[in-house]
């Protein structure tokens, strides 16, 4: 099949990702990948010197495609919170429609010798760096990054715990998202909202001396 480097490139990491949500990262080889997406190893192997590669090029589809729509719920929204919660509802979203794939790849992601670790934790500090970016453009002072950083944290978690009861990610269940949408939205309502009586302020970040 002759392809365009576009459709090839997408044929490949479509034949990648339902290779990797089958069989996970270990058991996959560039050969299921091939059968899998219909293209010869030539063309494989013009884009991708091994599966390692397509593995981190899928997962950085999947990050920007994340980041991106938390951009947008950015500049969307005028409330720290709000814009919180529309990230909460991309990520699991990803969860209902990618469960299998976002077990597999997140799994991998978590292991600090994984090719996907260090890409994880960059999104990690995009993300941090976005809210705390716009919480003090809003005039809602300088938060703290580590109150972001422990809901992003706390966001993965509960997600995690989503696909591990959903037959790791293969049966992922409406009423399991609104229950972590509920948590989660609880949570993050605390953290950002929270300052009634008996509760503890929101820490700010101290100004650099």
């Amino acid at each position: 099949m002759q392809l365009g480097e576009a459709n090839a490139r997408a044929a490949i990491l479509e034949g990648a990702a339902k290779v990797f949500a089958r069989v996970g990262v270990r058991s996959a080889s560039v050969a299921d990948i091939l059968a899998e997406a219909g293209v010869s190893r030539r063309t494989y192997y013009r884009f991708y010197a091994n599966k390692e590669e397509a593995l981190v090029a899928l997962y950085r589809v999947g990050t920007d495609e994340l980041l991106a729509a938390c951009r947008r719920a950015v500049a969307k929204e005028v409330d720290p919170l709000r814009q919180v919660e529309q990230c909460i509802e991309a990520h699991l979203r990803n969860a209902s429609v990618r469960g299998r794939l976002m077990f597999v790849l997140g799994g991998e992601a978590q292991r600090r010798e994984s090719l996907l670790h260090a890409r994880r934790m960059q999104v990690h500090a995009e993300l941090v760096a976005l809210f705390v970016g716009a919480a003090g453009a809003l005039g809602y002072g300088r938060s703290d990054a580590l109150l972001y950083r422990t809901l992003v944290l706390a966001l993965e978690g509960v997600t995690r715990i989503v696909l591990e009861e959903g037959d790791e990610g293969r049966k992922v269940s409406d009423a399991n998202i609104d229950r972590a949408r509920k948590v989660m939205t609880r949570l993050a309502s605390a953290a950002l909202a929270g300052d009634a009586e008996g509760v503890t302020r929101r820490p700010a970040r101290k100004a650099a001396r």
